[in-house]
C-alpha cells in the first residue's frame, strides 16, 4: 500500500496488531513537513492513494510513484507546491480535474499521467490545466474527445503527448498561440479535419 501512514505492530493497549494493517500514527509521509521529494517509482505499490494528508506537505515539490500497480483516480496537484508529478505507469483509471484554489495550480510544470487506463472526455481533463505547465504527458490510456479550445492559455508549454488515445475531431486553432512547443505527439488516435 501507498505508506500515507506507517505500520505500528502494537495498538494503544501494547497488543500485537496484523502486519497488514495500517495505523494512523505520527509517523510516516504525511507528517514529514519539510519532505521535498518522495520517489517511490518502480515497486509494486498497489491500492488507492489518500491524497488528502498529504496536502500538509507545503515543501514538497517532486512526487514519482510511477511503475507500480496503484490504481483509483490522480490528483496531479498532490502537494501545495508539487512541480513534478508522474503518476505514470500504473493503472489508474481516472484524473481529477485542476481546481484553480489550490497553490498548486501555480506551481505544476511537469505531470506525467501516461500508460495507465484512464476513461474520461479531454475536455474535463484539460479544461483548467495549469497556466505554468512545461511538460504533459498522457500517452496510451483511453481519453477521447476533441481537443479543448482553452490550450491558448497554455504561453510556457514546451511539450505535450496524448498520443495512443481514442482522441477525435479537429484540431483548435489555439494551437497556434503556443509559442514555447517543441513537441506535440498526438499520434494514434482518431482524429479528422
Amino acid at each position: 500500500q501507498f505508506p500515507v501512514y506507517t505500520r505500528n505492530y502494537t495498538d494503544y493497549w501494547g497488543a500485537q496488531a496484523l502486519e497488514s494493517e495500517w495505523r494512523f500514527t505520527r509517523y510516516g509521509l504525511a507528517n514529514l513537513y519539510k519532505l521535498e521529494t518522495i520517489d517511490l517509482a518502480s515497486n509494486k505499490l498497489q491500492g488507492t492513494i489518500d491524497y488528502r494528508p498529504l496536502y500538509n506537505l507545503a515543501s514538497l515539490t517532486h512526487f514519482d510513484v510511477s511503475g507500480n500497480q496503484l490504481s483509483g483516480e490522480i490528483n496531479a496537484l498532490v502537494t501545495p507546491s508539487i512541480m513534478h508529478s508522474d503518476f505514470s505507469n500504473n493503472n489508474f483509471k481516472s484524473m481529477r480535474r485542476f481546481d484553480k484554489y489550490k497553490g498548486s495550480y501555480q506551481t505544476l510544470l511537469f505531470s506525467d499521467v501516461s500508460n495507465n487506463t484512464i476513461q474520461m472526455n479531454t475536455t474535463d481533463l484539460l479544461d483548467n490545466i495549469p497556466p505554468n505547465i512545461k511538460q504533459f504527458f498522457a500517452r496510451n490510456n483511453q481519453i477521447y474527445g476533441s481537443l479543448p479550445d482553452s490550450m491558448n492559455d497554455l504561453p510556457q508549454l514546451r511539450q505535450f503527448d496524448m498520443s495512443h488515445n481514442a482522441l477525435s475531431g479537429s484540431l483548435p486553432e489555439s494551437l497556434n498561440n503556443l509559442p514555447k512547443l517543441q513537441l506535440f505527439d498526438i499520434s494514434s488516435n482518431a482524429l479528422s479535419g
